[in-house]
Parts: C-alpha cells; sequence; structure tokens
C-alpha cells in the first residue's frame, strides 16, 4: 500500500482522467475532419473523372 504524506501528494486521478479523455475527444475530432476532407478530395476526383468521360464521348459522337 502506497502512503501520502499530505492529501495534496496524492494524484488528482479524476483530473488525469479529463486530461486523457479531452485528449481522445480532440484526436477523434481532428480524424473527422481529416475524414471530412479525403471524402471531399474523393468526390471531386469522381467528379472530375465523370466530365472527362462524358467529354470523350461528346466527341466521339
Amino acid at each position: 500500500m502506497v502512503r501520502f504524506r499530505t492529501k495534496s501528494d496524492a494524484p488528482d486521478l479524476h483530473s488525469q482522467l479529463e486530461s486523457i479523455l479531452d485528449q481522445v475527444w480532440r484526436s477523434e475530432s481532428d480524424w473527422r475532419l481529416w475524414d471530412r476532407l479525403d471524402a471531399a478530395v474523393t468526390l471531386e476526383t469522381l467528379r472530375e473523372k465523370r466530365l472527362k468521360r462524358r467529354d470523350q464521348l461528346d466527341k466521339a459522337a
């Protein structure tokens, strides 16, 4: 059993947990942002491919 000299020597587990959860929430927020950016880039790439394909079909017709 660990003994602390005073109560202030004991680690504040609640504060530590809040800090860890805050880091997790910030990381998840960043991941969601990057997921949205990746999705936007993917959609734009698909649009460009469709436009090129449509232009090629129009020229061939």
